[in-house]
């Protein structure tokens, strides 16, 4: 059999036939037509698919001579996206974001292109509801988005191209363009991205700027071994390096809460060494913290 559309490959492939079975009607009335159902395996990687071949006595085209030329039509399941890709890790957006994207999806790969251009508009309504940005219009929204920091003023005319395409689909009855889909569903996979998905996944990978007291904390705990028990450090002794993936704004801040929960043995890890002749605090480290988390 020819090359056919592998889901895993993600690109057509030569396959073998595992099963075929055949139906044909249409005698009768004179209308013939014949559809097969294949169970196919991937040559490349074993994966399986079904494959739905259908013909009819009107499914004809001509060469150039005038010479008649039937063709097939083949569907293959389960349905796939031509061009582009689903997000991944889906698994770190919100729950309600997560069901209306994968029914998104799923009305793109049946070919249901207002659907589709509905879904994605959808996306972005929940995505406002998900950031508290309510009781307004989808335009204003959307500027709020930008406003409030979560995107930039790119990004946000580009979801206006999303607002545009879905209000013409669900109001107008109007029929998206594929080509046009495509490039919509590349930006939500983009935004999807970056506002719930890319620091889930780097953290704990690689160096990110720390903001967060609790970062900062874990930060400190992820710093201490074996070797440093009963030694006295400071806190810029005992960060180092690492002392630059802390906002610099906030460092004080947070230097003053960390002293305070040692004295107050919320943080029982270290001690403040009332003995030391540093200019700044200085600690006696007593243990590994039992719990090292990644920061």
């Amino acid at each position: 059999m020819g090359k056919t559309h592998c889901n895993n490959c993600k690109g057509n492939r030569n396959h073998k036939e595992l099963f075929e079975k055949k139906i044909r009607g249409g005698e009768d009335d004179g209308f013939v037509w014949i559809e097969k159902f294949k169970v196919i395996e991937c040559l490349g990687c074993n994966n399986i698919s079904f494959l739905k071949v259908y013909g009819d006595i009107s499914m004809v085209d001509y060469d150039h001579h005038g010479n008649p030329i039937h063709y097939d039509e083949e569907t293959v399941y389960p349905y796939y996206l031509e061009k582009g890709e689903e997000i991944k890790y889906q698994h770190h957006l919100p729950s309600t974001i997560k069901i209306i994207y994968q029914e998104t999806i799923s009305a793109f790969k049946a070919d249901s292109y207002i659907l589709t251009a509905g879904g994605l508009r959808a996306i972005i309504e929940a995505i406002c509801n998900h950031l508290k940005i309510k009781n307004d219009n989808l335009e204003k929204r959307i500027d709020s988005l930008h406003k409030k920091g979560h995107l930039t003023l790119s990004e946000s005319k580009r979801l206006h191209s999303i607002r545009f395409l879905g209000n013409d689909a669900l109001h107008e009855m109007a029929k998206p363009k594929k080509e046009h889909l495509y490039l919509l569903l590349e930006i939500v996979n983009h935004l999807l991205a970056n506002l719930f998905i890319n620091d889930k996944i780097i953290k704990g990978k690689v160096a990110t700027i720390i903001d967060k007291y609790e970062e900062f904390v874990n930060l400190i705990e992820n710093l201490i071994s074996d070797e440093l028990i009963k030694k006295e450090m400071t806190l810029s002794n005992l960060l180092g390096k690492s002392k630059r993936l802390i906002e610099k704004s906030k460092y004080s801040d947070f230097e003053k809460e960390f002293e305070k929960d040692v004295k107050n043995k919320k943080i029982d890890f270290l001690k403040i060494n009332n003995n030391s002749k540093e200019n700044e605090t200085a600690y006696i480290i007593t243990k590994v913290p039992e719990q090292s988390l990644p920061w």
